[in-house]
């Protein structure tokens, strides 16, 4: 099999939409005392799911890890607690659908109340998700009518390990089957700092744009011993701002440099949907918040690393780096995991930007495609040895 045709050869080449979302459908059908592990969105869009295809007749009960949601209604069920359902189980089989991105600790937590694995649904989440995120076009149309730049994508990533995870998170979204995710994460501690493909060091100018409460802020410092030249948060949602502020003077941080302000391609105002750890560009935002690119933020900063996770306007921001990205060359680590077309979309910009570029792929979450980082880093900062054939 040569590199040229691999992904072809790889790549599901039907379109299951259709038949895995009905067949997940009629398999749930046939249950009996479900809860749905999860209250937020994910159990939404499982609840969805649930009516269009008629398996609401199974349905008992919700439940949750937050106290102050026990006993609750949900949707006219009750969210129960983690002992009411060890308790429940003790009576009569529960089958429990994981609605959460945390799925090994909540499925070590069940089956340490006593929950036999053959009971714990981790596809669910999977199926109901992207049934309605690819409802309008599905997964398999999106990638034939791109076939060429997401090719170019796979043949252009520099190890195995990046080709596997890029093309298995392609099949999970063609299939909506997320067995294709077994065996691909990465520990979620190394996102954006895996050492494994990147040499990090104490000097860095360092720009988080999407830096939220500053969770990336404290990983970087535990790894370099609060050493850095500078890092540079920036955070749209105004409200997350003023939390990070407080945790750089809690932890007393040096050479901090925060912006309340949103990473595009222009200079504007744009409205701003505020969501915590989604918070987001939308049309139908509820806030104004000031827009700028990078190349006038940064000015003439010699950024050594710069960091994207800003739910989907990626590529408008990467737009607004040109000069910045082109001119100091820092490592890119950008999430691509929003749209499906930033699979293709993103890592092409990259290698435009700087096509000395090597592009990585890792996944940081276990059974499902969230949390997907592409790094585009320059030679001289590579850690492990590259794929035979790569320059």
């Amino acid at each position: 099999m040569t590199g040229k045709n691999e992904f072809e050869e790889k790549l599901l080449n039907k379109d299951l939409y259709k038949t895995n979302a009905a067949s997940y459908g009629e398999k749930i059908s046939h249950k009996d005392n479900i809860i749905l592990w999860g209250s937020g969105s994910a159990s939404d869009a499982l609840y969805q799911f649930f009516i269009e295809f008629h398996c609401l007749r199974g349905l008992k009960n919700y439940a949750d890890n937050k106290k102050e949601l026990w006993g609750m209604q949900k949707n006219g069920y009750t969210i129960l607690s983690p002992l009411e359902v060890a308790e429940k189980a003790k009576e009569e089989p529960v089958y429990i659908i994981i609605a959460s991105m945390r799925f090994p600790e909540i499925r070590k937590q069940l089956i340490s109340l006593g929950i036999q694995d053959s009971m714990i649904d981790t596809a669910g989440f999977t199926v109901a998700i992207d049934y309605y995120t690819y409802k309008d076009e599905t997964a398999y149309q999106i990638v034939k009518s791109h076939f060429n730049e997401f090719r170019q994508v796979y043949n252009s990533l520099a190890d195995k390990r990046s080709k596997e995870v890029y093309l298995n998170i392609l099949n999970s979204k063609i299939s909506l089957d997320n067995k294709y995710l077994e065996f691909i994460s990465s520990p979620s501690e190394e996102q954006y700092f895996d050492q494994e493909l990147l040499k990090l060091k104490t000097d860095e100018i360092f720009c988080d744009c999407g830096s939220y409460n500053g969770d990336t802020m404290e990983a970087f410092f535990q790894l370099t011993g609060e050493k850095c030249r500078k890092y540079i948060a920036i955070e749209a949602d105004k409200e997350i701002y003023l939390e990070l502020n407080q945790k750089v003077a809690d932890r007393s941080y040096k050479n901090v440099t925060a912006h309340n302000i949103a990473c595009w391609n222009k200079k504007t105002v744009l409205k701003f949907q505020s969501a915590k750890s989604a918070g987001h560009i939308a049309d139908e935002g509820e806030i104004e918040v000031l827009a700028d690119t990078l190349d006038h933020i940064l000015k003439d900063e010699p950024v050594t690393m710069i960091k994207m996770d800003i739910e989907g306007a990626e590529p408008a921001a990467l737009a607004g780096a040109r000069t910045v990205i082109s001119k100091y060359k820092p490592v890119l680590c950008i999430c691509i995991y929003h749209n499906l077309k930033d699979y293709y979309k993103i890592p092409l910009m990259m290698k435009e930007l700087n096509p000395d570029y090597y592009l990585f792929v890792r996944n940081y979450t276990d059974m499902v495609a969230v949390e997907t980082v592409c790094y585009a880093v320059p030679k001289d900062r590579i850690n492990l040895k590259l794929e035979e054939g790569v320059e």
